[in-house]
């Protein structure tokens, strides 16, 4: 834990969000960790602070991998794509990738895919694809597993989260419409003109930036060990995640590694800041548009953002709403007072999201990694209900 007092400013009105961010590393054991808020257009929070490393305190221009809060990145890329007419939400997979269409995908819609519907939540050979040496970063040998390997279940039935190969699936649909990977999308069109420090690969010449992070003492409830317990190799959960047999509390070593850094892993393996969040998702909260940069436009929000499914999850075994690619409120995934919220987070404690109503663009970014009781108070949650107050 850090008792380190933070770093940057919080708009007077936004003093709360301070409050809480150092409670973080005064209660809530904190190591480093970022807050960002934008509000109408305004970066009105900017707050870092504790250690990034081993003697080494977090910067104002710290990095730090975020999981699966990287899929609101990539989904934004697509979303992108289709507002220009690129790609078609209702089209097969397979009109891009004919390949994909193999082991009863034919009719797997790029919209299947982005509501996690497809089925297509791991591959076959499942043991066998984990042993293949730096796995993350074989493209071509995951869009091959991808193509052969068959659903689940029947594509559209169910809605089930796609940990891993949502970001797969798009990026391969990307490649093959574009001539452009999924990361070099985002940083060209997205975080270039945008101005967001945020990468999905990250160049060699930016990993002395990135904090690392630091694997969750294991649970003391017995509730959240049973749940972490379903994250193993014989389960869809932990299929769905790639877990070997260490399931989801050891992957620290591995995310700190440079060649998972440097790998495009669009579902879980971006790395970036909250200000660089915040900005991105501030912009979604103010109609596409920010700073004279529109990257998609008001209609196109309504369509990825309206609910496409609700319900228990196949994979996480919980309820879950999303709409294209992000995730809506539920009770665990609080996203402030208003239902008309949308983003994502991550494994072990990081949040971003866009809150159209109150013009809110927020994100947290923590290098200690947590797995909180489904009653707790999380560091996001108390940083959440700061800026709302």
């Amino acid at each position: 834990m850090s008792t380190s007092s933070s770093n940057g400013f919080a708009a007077d009105r936004f003093s709360a969000v301070r409050d809480e961010f150092e409670r973080n590393f005064a209660e809530r054991e904190d190591l480093g960790a970022a807050v960002a808020v934008y509000a109408g257009g305004e970066l009105v929070v900017d707050l870092w602070g504790g250690d990034a490393r081993p003697g080494q305190a977090w910067q104002e221009d710290t990095l730090v991998p975020v999981f699966s809060t990287t899929k609101g990145p990539t989904t934004l890329a697509v979303q992108l794509l289709v507002d220009r007419g690129v790609l078609d939400l209702e089209a097969p997979v397979a009109r891009y990738w004919p390949e994909f269409a193999d082991a009863g995908k034919d009719a797997v819609t790029l919209a299947d895919v982005l509501s996690h519907r497809s089925g297509v939540i791991t591959v076959d050979a499942y043991e066998e694809f984990l042993l293949v040496d730096d796995v993350w970063s074989e493209y071509d040998l995951i869009a091959e597993r991808l193509a052969g390997s068959s659903p689940l279940w029947q594509p559209g039935d169910r809605h089930g989260y796609h940990a891993l190969t949502f970001g797969w699936i798009l990026a391969e649909v990307v490649r093959r419409a574009t001539g452009r990977t999924v990361g070099t999308v985002f940083r060209e069109d997205v975080a270039g003109p945008l101005g967001v420090d945020f990468w999905i690969g990250l160049p060699d010449d930016q990993h002395g930036r990135v904090a690392d992070l630091v694997d969750a003492p294991p649970p003391t409830d017995p509730g959240v060990a049973a749940y972490l317990a379903m994250f193993n190799p014989g389960t869809w959960t932990g299929r769905a995640h790639f877990v070997g047999p260490g399931g989801v509390g050891q992957v620290a070593d591995t995310f700190n590694a440079p060649e998972t850094r440097r790998a495009e892993i669009p579902a879980g393996g971006g790395i970036g800041t909250a200000r660089g969040l915040a900005r991105m998702y501030a912009a979604l909260a103010g109609d596409g548009s920010l700073d004279g940069v529109t990257l998609v436009s008001p209609e196109s929000i309504e369509l990825f953002t309206a609910e496409r499914v609700r319900g228990p999850d196949a994979v996480l075994i919980m309820e879950t709403r999303y709409g294209l690619g992000y995730a809506r409120p539920t009770k665990l995934l609080p996203l402030g007072p208003n239902d008309e919220a949308f983003g994502h987070g991550g494994l072990g404690g990081s949040l971003a999201f866009a809150d159209p109503k109150a013009g809110i663009g927020f994100a947290y970014v923590p290098n200690q990694l947590q797995f909180p009781r489904l009653d707790e108070t999380t560091r996001s949650r108390a940083l959440i209900d700061a800026v709302y107050s």
